[in-house]
């Protein structure tokens, strides 16, 4: 893969094809992600070196007073002093700052680390869109997917998680897990320590909040505006963070959803399968197929590949479970 394009898509400046011929690239095989985690290192080594750069060398060249003579004898004839103030604060502000994208592929995760401090561990199949530095009052982030963040607090500065649902999730510093993938009607937000100040749209389009407290659960269905509240430990959805899949008797078919979504699979179940199976376990970095031999041991279902023994490159794996 050219170097040039990864780097336009890592600093948010690749066109929406481009981005999609990235995507698919990462997609075909690990080392390709390994590749492209190595230079997205590289680059934020060389940004923040940059910019510490930058702001010395501007430290020792730059002076404010030429500028705020200017400031003030414009203020002196059109009155506007403070409105003049405000937009070159906003300018400099706004100097340097760019957006960038991580896109994780079906299967994998991430660590990004923000400017500020916060981390991010992005699941698969999800993007996360944030500028380089924050400059406003603000620190805002897009998800389309799922993430854990461990928001670093500055009071001075709340953050936001921007989802495709109209909804945000705004704090000031916590830890919480956010789902809330583009093509899904629900937006799932686990709280874990501190708190969470969710707003949304009701079924009637007002925008509403709800306050959560550590070890709920916030499920918000975009499409009736309606909000369920649970009591949870956060262990199962916060699992996928630490390579874990958690059953605790769990059914057959949410076991495969869990497992498609994991290893990006599509199972073809026959019609004499049983509903009523249940499965207990918790499997640590372990591939598909070790789950899928545990769940054979201990049930009648058996299992096999119905495209390339499980190496089909940029299509979906597709499984038949049959007994």
């Amino acid at each position: 893969m050219n170097k040039e394009l990864l780097l336009k898509y890592i600093s948010g400046k690749a066109s929406q094809q481009e981005k999609e011929e990235v995507a698919t690239w990462i997609d075909a095989d690990a080392a390709n992600l390994k590749e492209f985690i190595s230079l997205r290192k590289s680059y934020d080594a060389f940004l923040w070196q940059d910019t510490e750069s930058l702001s010395r060398k501007t430290k020792k060249t730059f002076s404010l007073r030429p500028v705020a003579r200017w400031v003030w004898q414009i203020a002196a004839v059109f009155v506007v002093a403070f409105g003049l103030n405000y937009i070159m604060i906003q300018a400099f502000q706004k100097e340097n700052v760019e957006m960038q994208t991580v896109y994780v592929p079906a299967g994998q995760r991430t660590l990004v680390t923000l400017a500020d401090g916060t981390t991010v561990w992005v699941n698969g199949k999800s993007t996360l869109t944030f500028p380089n530095r924050f400059s406003s009052r603000t620190r805002k982030v897009e998800l389309d997917g799922e993430a854990y963040f461990d928001v670093r607090k500055d009071p001075e500065k709340q953050f936001i998680v921007s989802t495709a649902h109209q909804s945000a999730i705004k704090v000031l510093g916590t830890k919480f897990n956010v789902k809330a993938y583009k093509e899904a009607d629900e937006v799932i937000t686990t709280l874990v320590e501190g708190k969470v100040n969710f707003e949304f749209n009701n079924a009637g389009q007002q925008p509403q909040y709800i306050i959560m407290a550590p070890g709920q659960k916030l499920v918000y269905n975009s499409q009736n505006g309606k909000t369920q509240l649970y009591t949870t430990s956060g262990e199962r959805e916060l699992s996928w963070k630490d390579g874990k899949i958690i059953f605790r008797q769990t059914s057959l078919r949410d076991a495969l959803d869990i497992l498609a979504d994991r290893y990006n699979a599509e199972f073809v179940i026959q019609e004499n399968v049983p509903h009523d199976d249940s499965f207990s376990g918790t499997f640590t970095n372990r591939n598909l197929e070790q789950v899928l031999n545990f769940i054979s041991v201990s049930s009648k279902v058996h299992w096999r590949y119905l495209n390339n023994n499980g190496t089909a490159g940029k299509e979906k794996i597709k499984i038949e479970i049959f007994i």
